[in-house]
């Protein structure tokens, strides 16, 4: 309908509103009203045409430009013709401009006017506009009369005479309308909305306003002036009269209600419109028309469903919602079909998903008290949307977006079944399957939204999954809901991963690990969960590291198989599984080979190699782990011989052995496994260097601890279990700096080292003389005893000056200036020690042996061993 046919309704309605003598202002406000809405509604369609145009081209247009006509089968008013070409010329001179000049040197484009104020100065400088003024001018000039004749009196006029003329006069306007149709086809259109508009607004009066109009008759006449409108507007291509058709027809019940009648006769009338407005889909595609209908359908219906629905009402509702349901999906496809060539397959989005998400809605509030109704009903929209989308793949992929539209919401309505039907840990099981499903189709058929809707839906499956709780008493071991939903969750989590992992996008790939670690986690909870269930808890222990060691191999086979990166790496997790564990159960004072887990142990180290295997030689990650499968398996056997030993000396000294001979097994077994101890031969040098410091470490540690009473048998110095791992783990160190120094580029790293093993064998020694002299001059084995005892200060003062002797004569003899003073500077605490702490103890033979000791040994090296020069010749040798 036109400005001037909104005009003239819009001021009429103010007449009669505004009745009671002030109906020239009711006419003005009714007019500035109806004139902003036909401008609102220009707009948007304007807005909308532009959107559907094709982009320019890059040069300037040759061809005809296209008539404004092709995007919309009516023009809202003579003036939108004429602009039209301005409009498209306007588009033709500045493409090539835009293409021409380039980007940072163009001008700053001025920011566009306000359209509304535009819009207003074309109506009133475009198009007919002595026919605009003139109407609005002369329903001025008329609405003043009227008022003159009534304020006087001169009118005396029955209501009911002045309704038929109001009637008379819509019906002459429509008369003269369809005369000038094709003549003067915007102005006639403009009158038979006009006339229209009258008679709607002239029945509503004398219903509502004036009473001359029983409720019935007034629907009657309402309604069928529905059908003759309708009629007028397909014949002449009018959209918006038939908008103000459908509009005033589902107006009428609801214009004509008195709160009384059946909800039965409404939906059928409302039933009877969408009909013809389908009818009219499938020749128009007219979107407005749907929308009216839509708006109207499904408002007044939840408004009636709000106020008067209750539970008997269920099977005379339920047809007509489903009916309306179809009906609009009908529209939806409709609208689809019937746009031109360039723009077929276009989706109405308000009647795609807003029609099932209302009716959807509706259902729940109509169902609420049953148990699987809502299930029923979201699987029947599953089925029908899959049965659409499967229907339109064979039309073209034109309607390939509304495919993919009724593929989503079949999708979601499925989705949403699952938990209106079953518990948590199904819910879950189903959702996890449809969320890696999902992922599959975006990644075959390159669809981002798809695999995020995939993967969300898999989180939602563990969320569901948590919800729902562990039950203690599911049914069979292995073959129940709890087992089912976790492994389907893993399994999810693995292929999902496995599908992201070949995107090249990544954030992809960081979503394709994330998944990894997900299905790696829900199989290791739902496994650990089960075992803790239903085995035995003598045996639950054995058997969990059996199940981390079987599932680490088996993924790492499965990555060989597929060559699949990051499942390789995803099977190192069984180490810290397997550590995990092994501290939990120590924890609780058992040992490693506890309830016959020395077979699960054993195959855990072959599976911690095989998963090793594949991983690239000399990465951060292969070197990690190869010391870290090292240091476990060593602990695990430390931790055993230290369980089997009763006595706490022979249990230091059997650890203390194994800790040395597993640091020079690191490098002395390279010949027999060159695979890894050959190829890997940095990790393992650092793997040895590790243990053999932790071992020297642990000896310091129970030295100080205990005197080391070797029990049963008698204590020897030297051959007693202390001295021989100290220097066994003095020896085992010194080999590795050996070894290790044929990859040191320097000998400063050398001589570093054996600083270091200098200083440890220094302090283990000293310890290992105090014990000698705890032990040979029963000397309590107190701090307090020990540090005040003669016998002690005698035999470190006498050790430290016989190392000081050595170090001093070695060093003059191999011309070594740093070992000379490493051994001067232990003399002189030597000389230190003899006057602050052993000549306290006067009178006693230790005293007197330190002395003279020391003294002899100090003119032997004043002798022997003369201090080297400074600048050495060589110290190579």
């Amino acid at each position: 309908m036109t400005k001037i046919g909104y005009a003239l309704v819009g001021a009429i309605t103010g007449v009669l509103v505004l009745s009671g003598g002030r109906f020239a202002f009711g006419a003005v406000i009714g007019l500035v009203i109806a004139l902003l809405l036909a401008e609102l509604r220009e707009l948007s369609s304007r807005v909308r045409r532009l959107e559907n145009k094709p982009l320019p081209p890059s040069k300037t247009a040759t061809g005809p430009v296209p008539a404004a006509s092709a995007m919309d089968d009516e023009p809202s008013s003579v003036g939108e013709q004429v602009a039209a070409v301005p409009d498209a010329a306007m588009q033709s001179t500045e493409a090539e401009p835009s293409d021409a000049i380039p980007a940072f040197g163009r001008k700053r484009t001025p920011p566009e006017p306000n359209p509304i104020v535009e819009k207003v100065k074309e109506w009133f400088t475009t198009g007919n506009v002595p026919v605009k003024v003139g109407v609005i001018v002369s329903f001025f000039g008329v609405a003043f009369l009227l008022k003159y004749a009534v304020d006087r009196n001169l009118l005396n006029v029955p209501m009911w005479l002045r309704l038929v003329f109001a009637a008379l006069f819509g019906l002459v306007l429509l008369v003269i309308g369809w005369r000038l149709r094709h003549r003067m086809r915007v102005y006639a259109l403009s009158l038979q909305g006009g006339g229209v508009g009258i008679i709607y607004i002239t029945i509503f009066a004398a219903f509502r306003l004036y009473g001359l109009l029983p409720p019935l008759p007034a629907f009657l006449l309402l309604a069928l002036l529905t059908i003759p409108a309708v009629w007028l507007a397909v014949v002449q291509n009018a959209r918006a009269m038939a908008v103000l058709a459908v509009t005033g027809g589902f107006l009428a019940p609801v214009l004509a209600s008195t709160g009384q009648g059946s909800h039965v006769a409404l939906f059928s009338y409302y039933l009877l419109l969408n009909v013809a407005i389908v009818g009219i889909a499938w020749f128009k595609s007219w979107r407005e028309l749907n929308l009216v209908g839509f708006l109207f359908t499904f408002g007044i219906g939840v408004a009636w469903g709000y106020k008067y629905y209750d539970a008997p009402y269920f099977s005379s509702t339920e047809p007509f919602l489903i009916a309306h349901f179809l009906l609009y999906q009908a529209a939806a496809v409709l609208f689809a079909l019937r746009q031109p060539p360039k723009l077929r397959g276009l989706v109405d989005g308000t009647l795609v998903f807003g029609t099932p998400i209302v009716a959807f809605g509706l259902q729940s509030a109509m169902l609420r008290h049953t148990d699987y109704g809502l299930a029923y009903s979201a699987l029947l929209l599953a089925v029908f949307y899959g049965a659409l989308a499967w229907w339109l793949t064979a039309r073209g992929k034109a309607l390939g977006l509304l495919r993919d539209s009724y593929i989503a919401l079949g999708v979601a309505f499925a989705t949403a079944a699952i938990p209106l039907a079953l518990d948590a840990r199904w819910t879950a099981s189903a959702w996890a399957m449809e969320g890696a499903a999902l992922v599959w189709l975006g990644a075959r058929q390159s669809r981002l939204l798809a695999r995020v809707a995939g993967g969300v839906l898999i989180l939602m499956a563990g969320a569901a999954y948590v919800n729902g709780g562990w039950d203690h008493n599911a049914g069979v071991p292995l073959v129940n809901a709890n087992v089912f939903g976790g492994v389907l969750l893993s399994l999810a989590g693995f292929f999902s991963a496995r599908q992201l992992g070949r995107m090249e996008h990544v954030l992809e790939r960081i979503a394709a690990v994330l998944l990894l670690g997900w299905g790696i986690a829900w199989w290791c909870i739902t496994g650990g969960l089960e075992i803790d269930d239903r085995v035995r808890h003598m045996y639950e222990y054995p058997v969990l590291v059996s199940f981390f060691v079987v599932s680490g191999a088996v993924l790492g086979l499965v990555a060989r198989k597929l060559d699949w990166t990051h499942a390789r790496y995803g099977a190192l997790v069984m180490l810290p599984l397997l550590f995990v564990t092994a501290l939990g159960r120590s924890f609780f004072g058992g040992h490693p080979l506890e309830s016959y887990a020395a077979l699960p142990w054993l195959a855990a180290a072959a599976a911690h190699l095989y998963v090793l295997r594949p991983i690239t030689t000399g990465t951060v990650v292969s070197r990690t782990w190869h010391v870290a499968g090292v240091l476990f398996f060593a602990w695990l056997v430390a931790w055993e011989l230290d369980w089997w030993m009763v006595v706490e000396t022979w249990s230091n000294t059997a650890v203390s052995l194994w800790l040395a001979i597993a640091g020079l097994a690191c490098w002395l077994l390279r010949p027999v496994f060159s695979w890894p101890l050959q190829v890997e031969r940095p990790a393992y040098l650092v793997a040895a260097a590790v243990l053999l410091a932790l071992n020297l470490l642990y000896i310091f540690g129970f030295s100080i601890d205990a005197p080391g009473n070797p029990l049963p048998l008698p204590y020897l110095p030297i051959l007693n279990p202390y001295d021989v791992v100290m220097f066994a783990g003095l020896a085992a160190s010194w080999l590795w700096i050996i070894e290790a120094a044929q990859q040191w580029p320097s000998q400063d790293r050398q001589r570093r080292a054996y600083i270091v093993l200098g200083t440890a064998a220094f302090v283990l020694t000293t310890l290992a003389v105090v014990r000698g002299v705890h032990h040979l001059g029963n000397v309590p084995w107190r701090h307090y005893s020990l540090t005040r005892s003669v016998e002690v200060q005698a035999a470190l003062s006498i050790y430290w000056g016989l190392l000081g002797f050595a170090g001093m004569v070695l060093g003059t003899q191999r011309a070594r200036r740093w070992l000379w003073l490493t051994g001067a500077a232990l003399m002189a605490l030597v000389v230190v020690k003899l006057f602050i702490i052993d000549l306290g103890n006067s009178g006693t033979v230790a005293r007197i042996v330190s002395f003279i000791g020391v003294g002899a040994l100090l003119l032997v090296v004043g002798y022997f061993a003369p201090a080297p020069p400074r600048q050495p010749v060589s110290e190579e040798g």
